[in-house]
């Protein structure tokens, strides 16, 4: 009798050490995990088209994550070979909302918030003779309903834009005809950009207690210096543009696919301005 106690003693204090040896090396993998990090508590992402990467930092590569209200973002964890891991949004309605991210291995939690604003496009400018819109700065054109545009200017020190636009107005687009050509023509319907800042006799940027005026930007379409196709399109498709609407259903001359290229001009002037369009990110904050 003995000895079978003392047999089924032993079984069960083998059981015992066994289980306790498979939870201390569990405890061991999951203590070898560096807790991840998200960087930032808070994130931006706009409507439609460009979606927002939220970087992963350590952790144990196995995460999850899920959205507070998905119909206002969605959200997936990328996991590429050999690169980091991160977290991709596209915003599908404009509000805010959170996301919980969980490391699947160790239990491991954070919320973030992400705002989803207007769509907006970028015009980076590149080169330029124009005493407001100058060489460097950039011009943002955001798709709401006031037709909003903010230029910021670069700060060369620290090589990112300042927090704060130097200047908010609107926008609009239009077409004109060239008065050098047969207005039946076609292909000489004009793309324009109309800004509207405050502004001095000279057309320099005065302070905001002064009346805002409309300055004309004609794109340049033709020619050695010519605006791309491709920038022309992301126009209408960021921005909600319809250049077919504008010329009154008809077709606007388009040169070939060269790069994202904007040139505008001032009317009667020898003002130009040369730039990229981009989907670059507004400085965060700015957007309601």
């Amino acid at each position: 009798m003995k000895m079978k106690t003392r047999f089924l003693l032993g079984i069960l204090l083998l059981s015992v050490c066994g289980l306790t040896g498979c939870s201390d090396a569990g405890n061991e993998n999951t203590n070898n995990v560096i807790p991840f990090n998200l960087n930032k508590t808070s994130y931006e992402v706009r409507l439609k088209y460009v979606g927002t990467q939220i970087p992963i930092t350590n952790g144990s590569g196995d995460f999850s994550v899920s959205a507070a209200d998905e119909t206002m973002v969605e959200a997936k964890i990328i996991q590429n070979e050999g690169a980091n891991t991160y977290i991709f949004i596209e915003g599908k309605q404009k509000g805010k909302t959170t996301l919980n991210v969980t490391d699947n291995v160790t239990g491991d939690m954070k919320t973030v918030e992400v705002k989803v604003t207007d769509c907006y496009l970028a015009y980076a400018i590149a080169e330029s003779n124009h005493p407001i819109l100058k060489t460097g700065m950039v011009l943002f054109l955001v798709n709401n309903q006031a037709r909003d545009y903010y230029l910021f200017v670069k700060d060369n020190i620290h090589g990112q834009l300042y927090n704060q636009p130097l200047v908010k107005g609107s926008y609009e687009f239009f077409v004109t005809i060239d008065s050098d050509t047969d207005p039946s023509s076609q292909l000489y319907y004009i793309p324009n950009l109309r800004l509207t800042y405050p502004s001095n006799e000279d057309g320099n940027l005065t302070d905001s207690s002064t009346a805002t005026t409309a300055h004309d930007f004609q794109i340049e379409l033709w020619g050695e210096n010519a605006s791309s196709s491709y920038a022309l399109q992301a126009v209408q498709n960021y921005l909600g543009i319809d250049w077919k609407e504008l010329t009154d259903n008809s077709q606007t001359k388009s040169p070939s696919p060269i790069d994202m290229k904007m040139v505008m001009t001032v009317p009667d002037t020898e003002y130009e301005i040369t730039g990229l369009v981009s989907t670059a990110s507004i400085p965060e904050g700015v957007l309601d």
